[in-house]
């Protein structure tokens, strides 16, 4: 059965990013998913029109929560860790699909509020390494803003 959960998760995740590979076509640019194990990145993009280049981080799930794959110590170098802008790919039960598209600044600002806001509420803080996550809830603002990958 882990086996099956632990396939499913990466089966969604590839679909997250061939998903935000697809809009991005589909909206003028060039996309080309990078091979696994590229860190922090899952998509090169480029604008043809400037000639300018992006990477991107893909992040999908299928619960209404994001795991960030950063735990509360390395908040301290956020701006080393993340690299470009966010694509956060919500895909419900229905296999309907929504994209939260946040730059980089955008990222760090949100992983610092809402992590503050939660770890405060936490009685259990010797859970410090466990990984951050991002609500859809905090993502709503973010909602379709596709030119926020080259801002």
């Amino acid at each position: 059965m882990a086996a099956k959960n632990q396939l499913n998760k990466l089966m969604t995740g590839l679909a997250g990013e061939y998903l935000v590979a697809g809009m991005m076509n589909l909206k003028g640019w060039v996309a080309s998913l990078t091979l696994k194990n590229f860190p922090g990145v899952d998509i090169f993009g480029k604008d043809p029109k400037t000639d300018r280049n992006i990477s991107v981080q893909v992040k999908t799930s299928r619960e209404n929560s994001f795991n960030i794959g950063i735990n509360r110590p390395q908040r301290k170098v956020l701006n080393e860790l993340i690299k470009g802008p966010f694509v956060f790919v919500h895909i419900d039960k229905n296999n309907d699909v929504t994209y939260y598209i946040l730059t980089k600044d955008e990222v760090i600002d949100l992983i610092n509020t809402t992590d503050d806001e939660y770890f405060a509420r936490k009685k259990d803080k010797s859970k410090e390494n466990y990984p951050m996550a991002l609500w859809c809830k905090d993502l709503a603002p973010f909602k379709d803003h596709w030119d926020s990958l080259w801002k």
